[in-house]
């Protein structure tokens, strides 16, 4: 089935937190983390004196094969999956903590916390539902940017200025030293001056591709514009330095677009709570109602295997918090909308499909 060929691409194969161990062990030239999967990097980054991270949110692999230009498609080396949900939440921190969703507390767009906050959109905290990223069980563990600063390893960390001081940005970029940009006019000229860059390692985080997909569509003309403006960004990168510099280009997600007829509006009471992402959906509620509430929509549950291939098992008391009662994978085309939820998109992500799942990796060396 659609639903099993879909999981078998996904159970033990290389993923973001793959890359990320394999990335972080070059740039702090040790074997910090203990890499489950082989990822074979271009040789040349252990060359490299400078080497940049950039996150294309939104770049699926399978979206890069309809853009117009060769550049980025000519040195995409392979891809890897993303994370479970493939959300931009649970991919970023993934990659900033280079641990598991389970063990971010991230676990999808929306969260829900049966203790205390209830609904928690996990990428736009609020001013109450952020102090459970202080919670005892996640306040002890180090970013990647904690441990690069106990290496004495020199770094930067590049975000769009209404990012800077959000409480995800706090959460994930703990101990990082954030650059601010307003728009990617900025971001070139930033990257201009070669004191910003004059590191071992930089990340930078990039937007807009996500922001055309979700609003007009893989492939409209927005998309495609937004792509050529990432690229010609990724080439000034390239143009500007004199050091031995890799860059390695990759996405937290890809994105399918839905068609109007196949969005599904939720009807449900009080006692049950849907949340999660759109097309991996969590609920919480007694078993007959969440199955009669879901009957009319395409797709299925996963069972307590998959369940915990997928999302893993909870390990502590705040994990048991946050963890569903069940998960909905919806099929490849269509989309629901939990009642918290109204924006109509074109694209989404979320999901399982290969369009979701699949991101680059994109080496460019200038040496």
């Amino acid at each position: 089935t659609f639903f099993m060929s879909n999981l078998e691409n996904i159970l033990g194969k290389s993923n973001l937190l793959d890359l990320s161990k394999k990335l972080f062990n070059v740039v702090t030239k040790t074997v910090y983390f203990h890499e489950e999967h082989e990822i074979n990097l271009d040789s040349k980054i252990l060359e490299a004196e400078t080497i940049n991270f950039v996150l294309a949110d939104g770049l699926g692999s399978e979206n890069l094969k309809l853009a117009k230009s060769d550049y980025l498609k000519d040195s995409n080396s392979f891809s890897v999956n993303s994370t479970f949900p493939s959300s931009t939440n649970v991919a970023l921190s993934t990659i900033n903590y280079v641990s598991r969703p389970m063990e971010t507390s991230i676990l999808g767009y929306y969260l829900f916390d049966r203790e205390e906050h209830g609904l928690i959109n996990a990428l736009n905290w609020n001013k109450e539902n952020k102090s459970l990223l202080k919670h005892p069980d996640i306040k002890g563990r180090q970013t990647i940017w904690t441990l690069l600063r106990t290496k004495g390893i020199t770094s930067n960390n590049l975000q769009p200025r209404e990012l800077v001081d959000s409480a995800l940005s706090e959460y994930i970029y703990k101990d990082s030293h954030q650059i601010a940009y307003r728009d990617t006019e900025e971001l070139n000229e930033i990257v201009k001056d070669s004191s910003v860059l004059d590191n071992r390692f930089n990340f930078i985080y990039y937007p807009n591709i996500d922001i055309s997909a979700h609003v007009f569509g893989v492939g409209s003309d927005e998309w495609h514009e937004e792509v050529g403006i990432f690229e010609m960004f990724i080439k000034n990168l390239n143009n500007n330095q004199s050091k031995k510099m890799y860059t390695l280009i990759t996405a937290d997600h890809g994105l399918t677009n839905i068609s109007n007829e196949n969005r599904i509006h939720l009807d449900y009471e009080e006692d049950v709570v849907v949340y999660g992402d759109q097309r991996s959906v969590y609920i919480n509620g007694d078993e007959t109602k969440v199955k009669e509430i879901f009957k009319n929509v395409p797709g299925r549950f996963l069972n307590s295997v998959e369940r915990r291939h997928l999302i893993g098992e909870p390990t502590n008391s705040l994990n048991r918090r946050l963890y569903p009662d069940h998960c909905f994978l919806v099929d490849d085309g269509y989309i629901v909308f939990p009642k918290h939820l109204k924006a109509d998109l074109v694209g989404y992500h979320g999901g399982i499909t290969l369009e979701e799942m699949r991101v680059p990796v994109i080496e460019i060396t200038n040496f």
